[in-house]
């Protein structure tokens, strides 16, 4: 159904309007977008020759593996501006089909998207993270794991903020729910962004304590520099 869908009516790019091959964007823009080269491949920093970088080697995060398509710049920034605070659900399909393509899956089993608060949820209409995380599970046939983690407080937005302040921004933000994790062994956490790391890290050190899961990887569409 997809492939006829794509058919009778062709993808077209949503920054130019011209006519896309596979996704909504085309081949020329998809060729400007900045990737991550170079970098620690657990925390996705820059490090010479893309080995693990002395933060990660002296105090290594709780996930075990950072995957991100592009970096946060233009023009894929606005993209996820729109997606996120201007109502373009619909673009979790396009971001999807962005990443999957730059995904190594080693041996993760299930998805879970980073949680919202019900009240930036209620406020938004949806939480951005599980509507990427959905439609990657989609494409990579991989079940999505909801309600595996909830986030119990409602903290301000974490846009401006230093990497000192959002780790006390999320300090017992979140709760995870182990049932929903009975059986796993290899997880990875989907966000649209990851600007610090520290969500992913306050979410991967509360799996890693209370589950049987052994390793956690980060995946986002984009990282800002």
């Amino acid at each position: 159904m997809h492939s006829l869908e794509k058919w009778l009516l062709p993808p077209r790019c949503v920054l130019t309007g011209e006519l896309a091959d596979i996704t909504d964007l085309s081949s020329h823009v998809i060729q400007t977008l900045e990737r991550p080269n170079q970098v620690c491949p657990r925390c996705c920093e820059p490090s010479l020759q893309g080995d693990l970088c002395g933060a990660c080697l002296t105090q290594p995060p709780d996930f075990s593996r950072t995957q991100v398509g592009f970096y946060f710049a233009e023009p894929l920034d606005k993209l996820i501006y729109d997606f996120k605070y201007h109502q373009k659900p619909s673009y979790a399909r396009l971001f999807a089909e962005l990443l999957v393509c730059t995904l190594q899956l080693d041996n993760v089993e299930a998805l879970i998207a980073i949680p919202t608060h019900p009240l930036r949820r209620r406020t938004r209409g949806y939480n951005q993270a599980e509507l990427l995380a959905e439609a990657l599970g989609k494409l990579l046939k991989l079940p999505v794991i909801k309600r595996a983690v909830i986030r119990i407080k409602h903290t301000p937005s974490q846009t401006h903020l230093t990497s000192v302040q959002r780790q006390k921004n999320l300090k017992n933000a979140f709760q995870v729910n182990p049932e929903r994790l009975t059986g796993l062994s290899d997880i990875a956490l989907v966000d649209d962004v990851i600007t610090t790391g520290a969500t992913m890290q306050q979410v991967a050190e509360l799996i890693r304590k209370n589950t049987s899961v052994k390793n956690c990887q980060a995946w986002s569409v984009a990282k800002t520099k």
